[in-house]
């Protein structure tokens, strides 16, 4: 009987324990549950929306950026609300040479609409890569003639964002920014152009100008140096300018080498000619890159200076000149520090998870 009852010792002893182990178990594993919940929830919480605005024809730095920005995407740091083009070629598909590289990372459902204006900005050549992108590629983008209007698209994603949420990176012409603040009420939001940017903009990020002062006219300036001066005159919101120098001073994109053929991306860098060889060769200057980034990421302590705020004069043929103004709302970047730490970014991001889906 003792030996009976010390068995049944024992066993209620082991029993115990094993449940108390197993509360542990689960209270640890309830706890690492909401751990994962409140982290995915603030990781959402914290993605920051982006409209895209490119000139995606010329240059292939226009590729790598959006290939940034899709990849900030993939980490939770952004949302890719719209890509809207605003600059035309002779192949007039820089719509669906955008919207390959979305498909590519699985965004195929982006948005996509083009400046019905482009004229005004045209490029009268065929781009190096665009009708690659768009013939070698899956998309389902039609040519840039018959996608949707960029100013209605503007106003519509505008109107369904959060108030003071969204941040607007320029890389081209800024004739839809201007053509947006000259827009009226409609379906979306009866609020005009300005005021639907003063509402629901936090801040534009727009690649352009020589800062502080150019010697000579900037190509995004140049385009349409109309609409760049009344943007910089007239946009009722915070602008922060990264000028042609910033990415002068970087060499990226040699890292696409080691993606696989059915990167998009990695095609424009073949294709776009480069120092007598390629772009993928040599590494090309990351205008369009550094600027995603920085509407993504901010003004990094460790990898920015900022100016005071300030404002920005355009003249009419697209020189640029900085002026100290406290109460007004331009600043712009510098590289602080070796620029290769900014290249070391931009190309793992170019590259890093680039799986066709």
């Amino acid at each position: 009987m003792k030996y009976l009852a010390s068995l049944c010792r024992l066993f209620l002893g082991r029993l115990f324990l094993g449940r108390l182990f197993l509360g542990r178990l689960f209270l640890s594993l309830l706890f690492l549950s909401l751990l994962f919940l409140a982290t995915t929830s603030v990781s959402a919480a914290d993605s920051v929306p982006v409209i895209f605005d490119t000139d995606m024809a010329d240059d292939c730095d226009d590729a790598g950026a959006l290939a940034v920005l899709n990849e900030l995407a993939d980490r939770g740091e952004a949302k890719l609300l719209a890509v809207i083009t605003n600059r035309a070629d002779a192949a007039g598909l820089s719509a669906a040479a955008s919207d390959a590289i979305n498909t590519f990372y699985g965004r195929g459902d982006v948005p996509i609409a083009t400046d019905k204006d482009g004229a005004k900005v045209s490029w009268n050549h065929p781009s190096s890569y665009t009708p690659a992108l768009a013939t070698e590629f899956p998309h389902d983008c039609p040519t840039d003639k018959e996608c949707p209007d960029a100013i209605r698209l503007y106003r519509e994603t505008l109107a369904a964002a959060d108030d003071h949420s969204v941040v607007i990176c320029s890389v081209g012409a800024l004739s839809n920014l201007e053509d947006l603040l000259n827009s009226s009420g409609d379906q979306h939001s009866p609020l005009s152009g300005e005021e639907l940017i003063l509402a629901k903009v936090k801040r534009t990020v727009i690649m352009g100008g020589h800062f502080p002062r150019s010697a000579k006219p900037e190509t995004n300036l140049r385009l349409d140096p109309a609409a760049a001066v009344s943007v910089t005159n007239r946009w009722p919101g915070e602008i922060i300018w990264q000028g042609f120098e910033v990415g002068a001073a970087l060499r990226c994109g040699t890292s696409l080498q080691t993606c696989d053929a059915d990167n998009p991306v990695r095609r424009a860098f073949e294709l776009r000619p480069y120092l007598g060889g390629a772009a993928i060769d040599h590494g090309k200057p990351a205008h369009d890159q550094a600027a995603v980034l920085l509407a993504v990421r901010g003004v990094q302590d460790e990898y920015w200076m900022i100016s005071p705020p300030g404002r920005v004069i355009i003249d009419s043929d697209g020189h640029s000149e900085w002026r100290t103004d406290r109460k007004k709302q331009h600043r712009y970047v510098a590289i602080k520090g070796r620029p290769e730490r900014l290249e070391k970014q931009i190309d793992e991001l170019m590259v890093r998870n680039q799986v066709s889906e």
